[in-house]
């Protein structure tokens, strides 16, 4: 596989001119580079920037995943972090209907299939093409934002990134040949809005699209919630996205929030 050194920037004109949403990017701010997408929307949010506005980048000097772990971010990728005004209800499908999103996205441009891993990310045979974060902004019991950030590895070859490479990959190292990130964007936005807007009434549904998509479930795994640690079988995941496992002395746990690794994996 060559090399890809096309520095070509993404094309907000070209995303513009083919979006067919009725909310998601019709207003899309982008920027030659940021510290990081999620500080831009958070603080859009808070100034009152409407439902589906879009931040994008092509650079992040200071990008973080969960857990404030740095996401590196070289160009050639997708960055990028979205607004959205959501019920207490649909908060916990969220990363839900992301995730399943970014999966029709890349099936979609590419023709590659994908997996979701527990909680939040998405993978290719075993190693990591995308992750998301989503904060919320809850007040007195009401939502007044939610924020979902991406960073999906699209034609940056992580062959180049020693520390990367065994645990992360990214569309060319499979394709062969630069994927259009214009495409895949636009395919996202189309998939999350139709999966957004079903959230109220069919909810369960998206979380039962979710949930077969899951290579965790089933599996043997060590789980780290805070400063806990659980060793265990992951035997369902809630309609909420919690999971549980049962533990070695029979007792059942709800995780939900922490990261998981799977035993067969190490």
């Amino acid at each position: 596989m060559e090399k890809y050194m096309n520095t070509a920037c993404i094309s907000l004109n070209d995303i513009q001119n083919n979006l067919r949403t009725c909310f998601m990017g019709r207003e899309i701010i982008y920027l030659p580079e940021t510290a990081s997408t999620q500080i831009v929307a958070m603080e859009m949010a808070r100034k009152g920037a409407g439902d589906g506005t879009v931040i994008i980048t092509e650079r992040q000097t200071d990008g973080h995943g969960r857990l404030k772990r740095l996401w590196v971010s070289p160009q050639g990728n997708i960055y990028m972090s979205f607004i959205l005004r959501p019920s207490q209800t649909e908060i916990s499908r969220l990363i839900m209907a992301a995730s399943l999103a970014i999966s029709f996205a890349i099936q979609d441009t590419t023709g590659i299939m994908t997996e979701l891993k527990w909680p939040n990310d998405i993978l290719i045979n075993g190693k990591k093409v995308c992750g998301m974060l989503v904060e919320n902004d809850i007040r007195d019991g009401q939502v007044n934002f939610s924020v979902v950030g991406l960073g999906i590895n699209v034609n940056a070859d992580m062959q180049d990134y020693p520390e990367l490479k065994d645990i992360a990959t990214s569309l060319i190292n499979h394709t062969g040949k630069p994927v259009s990130r214009e495409k895949l964007i636009l395919s996202f936005l189309h998939e999350f809005e139709r999966l957004y807007l079903d959230l109220n009434e069919h909810g369960k549904c998206v979380f039962e699209m979710w949930k077969k998509r899951l290579i965790t479930l089933g599996k043997e795994v060590d789980v780290t919630s805070g400063k806990d640690i659980y060793s265990g079988i992951v035997e369902t995941v809630a309609s909420d996205g919690s999971l549980k496992i049962r533990l070695a002395d029979g007792n059942l746990v709800h995780i939900v929030a922490g990261d998981v690794s799977l035993r067969h994996a190490e």
